[in-house]
């Protein structure tokens, strides 16, 4: 035998089927609208995502955004830390993706060409650069690096042997087909070896300081400089945000006390405002569509419900609940 409420559920079951197939119209403008809401809002998250990485990329190209140098001599001398302290700085570096340390040493030296020309100078004043020219390279993608022509390209890139020189430098010089110069340090420096000839295997061009600088092997530089095991600083690329990377500031100045840690403003708090930017862009965008779709899903319901309003009224006339009635129109 079947029971009181038999009548009732089929009765919403073949209203709602009604509700449906009738106002297919309103029914897809809602779902469109949810559908499009969602895609949107998936959309923007994506782009996000995308953007996020591709800022971090480009302002990876301006540079170290970590520097890690010796406090100020009071004497007004070159400042020099112990080369050792790099590998307490790479284990506060562990496990992060991307991060990269280069110790550098700088020394004024003197420059000649070999062989002299009568019309230039003896030598010119010039800082010397010791540094691992590779991963220096890698840390300043943005580096123009050439060869002098017929010059031989070597394993993968600059040859350790050689030494590449600035373009401005190298046009002082007239080193534009390359050839080799002579290194000595300045007076002052307590050089403990004689000058050295180095082949130029290279040019770089910056636009920058690094136009008038010579970059040697840190370590022939050391011996060159009677230096050794000395560094001037040591540039960091730290991945990650502002608090990220202010985060790691600190972790370094808890491992090396005494040293000065300073994060680089213009590229740490530069890709910090860019990448806020950004998501509070997005955010509002986001937020701004989810108003405008919220706003057609209400519009709809409210025709809907407008069209209904004599069914409703039918239906509480015979009883029916509020929850049916809800059941009902959100059919």
């Amino acid at each position: 035998m079947k029971s009181k409420t038999d009548k009732p559920t089929r009765l919403f079951w073949r209203a709602w089927w009604r509700s449906l197939s009738v106002r297919r119209p309103q029914a897809l403008v809602a779902v469109l609208a949810l559908g499009v809401g969602a895609g949107v809002a998936a959309m923007l998250l994506n782009l996000f995502s995308s953007v996020h990485r591709k800022m971090t990329e480009e302002f990876r190209a301006y540079g170290a955004n970590v520097i890690v140098s010796p406090p100020a001599d009071p004497k007004g001398g070159a400042a020099l830390f112990d080369q050792g302290v790099l590998d307490r700085v790479k284990r506060v570096g562990e496990g992060r993706k991307a991060f990269t340390a280069v110790p550098v040493l700088s020394v004024v030296a003197r420059l000649g060409r070999l062989p002299s020309d009568p019309r230039l100078p003896e030598f010119e004043n010039a800082v010397a650069v010791g540094a691992d020219f590779r991963a220096l390279n890698a840390l300043n993608p943005g580096w123009r690096v050439t060869r002098p022509p017929g010059g031989d390209r070597g394993e993968a890139g600059v040859e350790v042997p050689g030494v590449v020189i600035g373009a401005r430098m190298a046009a002082r010089l007239k080193l534009a087909s390359g050839g080799s110069i002579s290194i000595e340090p300045a007076s002052g420096t307590p050089a403990s070896a004689p000058p050295a000839t180095f082949r130029v295997a290279a040019f770089v061009s910056t636009g920058a300081a690094e136009d008038d600088q010579v970059f040697v092997p840190l370590g022939r530089l050391e011996g060159l400089a009677g230096l050794p095991g000395k560094i001037s600083l040591i540039e960091l690329s730290v991945p990650g945000e502002t608090k990220e990377i202010e985060g790691l500031v600190r972790a370094l100045a808890r491992e090396v006390p005494g040293l000065d840690i300073r994060p680089v403003r213009e590229i740490v708090y530069s890709a910090g405002t860019v990448l806020d930017t950004i998501r509070w862009l997005l955010v509002y965008l986001s937020a701004l569509i989810l108003v405008i779709i919220a706003l057609a899903v209400a519009a709809t319901m409210t025709a809907m419900a407008l069209e209904r309003r004599k069914d409703i009224a039918v239906m509480k006339a015979l009883g029916a609940s509020n929850q049916t009635l809800m059941r009902l129109f959100l059919a």
